[in-house]
């Protein structure tokens, strides 16, 4: 019997019910339920793996040992519970290094895919990597055993992709290393569990008496734990759902269970490592591997009988059916659509699988400093955002997500009203694939478009960052961005306190941002609506505004000449200065050291170099010169100075330092029209190239003080000498690559192969590694002012006529003078200025007026420190800087000498 064709058409009405009911209802709920948050669920499957795993567990597979205390060791072994922010990762291998400690990091699954290249510095560095499951679960025992499993299978592949070495050794918070689970864990090919003895209360070991009598209280070989990420609780862990909360700053602490205000006085994790380390060192304790104590076999613990697992009810198989046949039509309706207007197969074939780089700041001289938002779901933060930005004629850049685009296109019209730069977000969607992120883009620039604005610019705030996301971008010739900082973390959601936030987010040593940084605020984060705009009104009052120079008598609201404020731009205005703009290489290495500059090659010999390349310091002696013998200890300069007739000084600056301080020693000496030299410690500029291509760019030398400010010492000759030409070599090739293409005025590069030493301590393996390496000349310098050590304006500006004059009052003839451009020299900028204000005022024929060079101006054409009758005469070609009087005069610099 046929079907009644009005039959048909009632049924045929009703299948198109139903799929427009799964389109709006149930597709849009599983839409809203994950793209404001980085499901973690796909990120690296194991749906493979879990078979073969179970399978393993069906063969009564050997459980994993256990590691544990060994009272037989004279050590003990340290392990990082959880992985840090970038930064603060970035400080601990320093410190690890520094002190040549062994240390194990136990590093979430999670937070390994959110910051893949802490994760490659810890393996390159040699440090041991463990298993501290996927979200850092506690009491990992009392999950079900498939859950269990999918969190060690996830982070051993996580960690598998990205050092391409599975990790051995696991431990998980707050839990019992009891047979079963250490059934489960051999079965996700972990060999043993680490059972930590003594915990470390970071908040208790506030100074370095603490550190050491903690370090005294601690029996020998124990296994001894820092607790860096917040656990996730077991009582907010779903099966199957790995993740609650959005982890927008790619950082520990994904903790499901909400936090209450948290009004403790806490310790910078990076001062507590570094004091216990010192205790350590202090000590003699040895620090040992985790493998080299006591591993046992927990065959004396009774498996507990297995849990009966229920069968799923009637409505629960529904359910299951529901999703199953949902998830099915997902990936038809949704992952696999193609829009209408690109042929997205044909651009990827066009694009050739090319990557959109993904750069973490935008590589730029120019004096801007970049705000970003993301997270637009609510429009009363969003407002409240543009009135700030408004009053404080700030512009922005807004990245607008799909879904914010469909439930508020007229809040997105208000912000292209406002003269605010929209961009274009993209979601962290389960199942994400090259297609579904060139819908997004696609159907993103067609919205913007209809509003008159045309943009390629993208950010995905947060979330796993595929190579498909990468490619599509690519494909779609946008270009994507990323952010140097990440104003808002999953700990602070109910914070209410936007100094706390500041505080905690930036630490005890960034002074600043940076030029060219992009800082990154969430708006829909906090659960307090004022919060996210108080925090952003500190950071620009404390972290840009400050990097301004403004002294008691020229403040840049007054003076129109003073330049030196960053200005708070959207990321496409910046973008659109070409010329401040250069490529920059983040993947690049710089180990690699070049024996084709040795000196040797350009007929110079090594006792030459010794006598005639080493400009001295009278504070040399025997106890800080290591390896020379008497005669060639004779022949060393110590005066330190420049040979010439002439009243030139040489201003110097050693070390590193945020832009607040650079920026201040850069408008005064821009000022003032003086070119200086620059010794720069490299270890952390690939974390800020912009401000010493700014150093460079405003005609200042470049030269190196070493890449880890390690002393030479009187360790034997060919130990030391292969430590040195790494390290020397390392910092040769950072600073020519970020300096070596920039030309300064006279036709010469701006980085010059000058070398200071560390403390100024010599030794000749160092001097033999600096001239393998190319370094033309070693300057240790006439007199140092010990400027971080100043306890005032008027004793700095004291020690600096110390070092320019003599007792009578005359300049000092070639004085090469030691300064800092750190951020603990907060007087040197200022007390710079007033002298060189007063220096500018003084007569031609005053005997106390001098005029500043770098030392590139003397040392060239093969200069000999070692021929006193040297005299350099390119002073007479020089003009005699203008005369620039600014504020009023006060007797204290108007004395004629010292």
């Amino acid at each position: 019997m046929r079907m009644p064709k009005t039959k048909w058409i009632f049924l045929g009405i009703a299948v198109i019910i139903i799929l427009l009911l799964y389109k709006f209802w149930y597709l849009d709920y599983k839409i809203k339920a994950y793209e404001d948050i980085p499901d973690l669920s796909n990120e690296y499957n194991v749906e493979a793996e879990m078979p073969q795993a179970l399978e393993k567990l069906n063969t009564d597979i050997e459980p994993a040992t256990v590691y544990t205390k060994d009272p037989t060791k004279n050590a003990i072994a340290l392990t990082f519970d959880g992985l840090p922010d970038p930064a603060t990762t970035d400080k601990l291998l320093d410190l690890i290094e520094r002190y040549d400690m062994k240390v194990t990091f136990f590093v979430e699954g999670s937070n390994a895919a959110g910051d893949k290249e802490s994760v490659l510095k810890l393996y390159e560095q040699g440090i041991t990597i463990g298993n501290y499951t996927y979200t850092g679960v506690q009491y990992l025992d009392k999950l079900p055993q498939d859950a269990i499993l999918e969190q060690l299978l996830r982070t051993q592949k996580a960690l598998d992709v990205l050092t391409g070495t599975e990790p051995e050794l696991f431990k998980a918070p707050d839990t019992s290393f009891v047979v079963p689970l250490l059934q489960v864990a051999a079965a996700a090919n972990l060999k043993s569990a680490v059972k930590t003895d003594v915990f470390i209360n970071k908040d208790a070991v506030k100074n370095d008496v603490d550190a050491v009598n903690f370090i005294n209280s601690v029996p020998q070989g124990s296994i001894v734990s820092l607790r860096i990420g917040t656990p996730t609780n077991i009582i907010t862990y779903q099966e199957g759902k790995i993740d609650d909360k959005p982890a927008v700053d790619k950082q520990p602490n994904l903790a499901l269970k909400e936090e209450k205000k948290d009004t403790a006085v806490h310790q910078n994790i990076v001062d507590v490592v570094e004091r216990l380390f010192k205790a350590i060192q202090q000590r003699g304790i040895q620090t040992v591997e985790i493998r080299d104590l006591r591993e046992i076999e927990r065959v004396d613990i009774l498996t507990p009988p297995a849990a009966p697992t229920p069968s799923p009810s009637t409505s629960g198989k529904v359910a299951m059916l529901f999703d199953y046949i949902a998830d099915k039509a997902d990936n038809i309706l949704f992952n696999r659509a193609l829009a209408a207007t690109a042929d997205y197969n044909q651009l990827r074939r066009m694009n050739n699988h090319k990557l959109a780089e993904n750069p973490k700041m935008i590589y730029t001289t120019e004096q801007s400093v970049c705000f970003a938002f993301a997270g637009l779901t609510k429009p009363e933060v969003v407002y409240k955002t543009l009135d700030y930005l408004a009053k404080n004629n700030i512009k922005g850049t807004f990245f607008v997500m799909e879904n914010e685009m469909r439930a508020n296109p007229q809040m997105v019209q208000d912000i292209i009203n406002s003269g605010n730069e929209v961009a274009i977000g993209l979601r962290s969607l389960k199942d994400s694939n090259f297609f579904t992120v060139c819908k997004q883009i696609d159907y993103m620039q067609n919205q913007f478009a209809s509003m008159g604005v045309q943009t390629n610019l993208v950010m995905q705030p947060w979330g796993q960052i595929t190579d498909e996301t990468r490619e599509a971008v690519s494909a779609m010739n946008c270009q994507m961005v990323s952010y140097t900082l990440n104003i808002v973390t999953s700990k602070h959601q109910d914070y209410t306190s936007a100094l706390d936030v500041v505080n905690e987010q930036f630490g005890k040593y960034v002074y600043s941002v940076g030029r060219g940084w992009i800082i990154y605020f969430r708006l829909d984060f906090y659960n307090d609506n004022d919060l996210v705009v108080n925090v952003m009104d500190l950071v620009k009052r404390h972290k840009v505004d400050n990097i301004a120079y403004n002294s008691f008598y020229d403040d840049p609201k007054i003076n129109s000449n003073n330049d030196s404020a960053y200005t708070i731009k959207s990321i496409g205005d910046v973008l659109k200065n070409k010329q401040a703009l250069y490529d920059f290489d983040e993947n690049k290495r710089y180990d690699d050291v070049d024996l084709e500059n040795s000196l040797q090659l350009q007929g110079l010999n090594f006792n030459e170099y010794i006598h005639q390349r080493y400009i001295g310091n009278e504070a040399v002696e025997d106890s800080n010169v290591f390896g020379f013998n008497v005669e060639e200890k004779q022949f060393q300069d110590i005066s330190g100075k420049i040979h010439t007739d002439k009243p030139v000084v040489f201003f110097t600056f050693d070390d590193w330092g945020t832009d607040a301080a650079i920026n201040h020693l850069l408008y005064v000496l821009r000022k003032h029209n003086v070119k200086a030299t620059f010794f720069v410690l490299t270890h952390n500029i690939m974390q800020n190239p912009n401000l010493l291509r700014a150093i460079a760019l405003d005609g200042h030398d470049i030269a190196s003080h070493s890449e880890f400010h390690n002393p030479m010492d009187d360790s034997s000759f060919e130990t030391a000498y292969e430590g040195y030409l790494l390290d020397y070599g390392i910092s040769y090739n950072k600073l020519k690559y970020l300096a070596g293409d920039i030309i300064l005025p006279d036709g010469t590069a701006a980085f010059k192969p000058y070398f200071r030493a560390p403390t100024l301590t010599i030794s000749k393996a160092g001097f033999k590694a600096l001239y393998d390496t190319g370094y033309e000349y070693i300057v240790s310098g006439s007199y140092s002012t010990h400027d971080y050590d100043q306890p005032s304006l008027e004793s700095m500006i004291n020690d600096i006529k110390k070092g320019i004059y003599d007792r009578n009052g005359k300049v000092k003839n070639g004085a090469v003078l030691v300064m800092h451009m750190s951020d603990l020299s907060v007087y040197t900028p200022t007390a710079l200025d007033l002298l060189l204000t007063i220096n500018e005022q003084r007569a031609d024929n005053d005997p106390a007026k001098f005029t500043t060079l770098p030392l590139s101006a003397y040392l060239k054409n093969n200069y000999d420190q070692s021929d006193y009758s040297r005299k350099n005469n390119d002073l007479n070609s020089r003009p005699v800087p203008e005369i620039n009087p600014i504020g009023s005069e006060n007797s204290l610099y108007h004395n004629t000498g010292y």
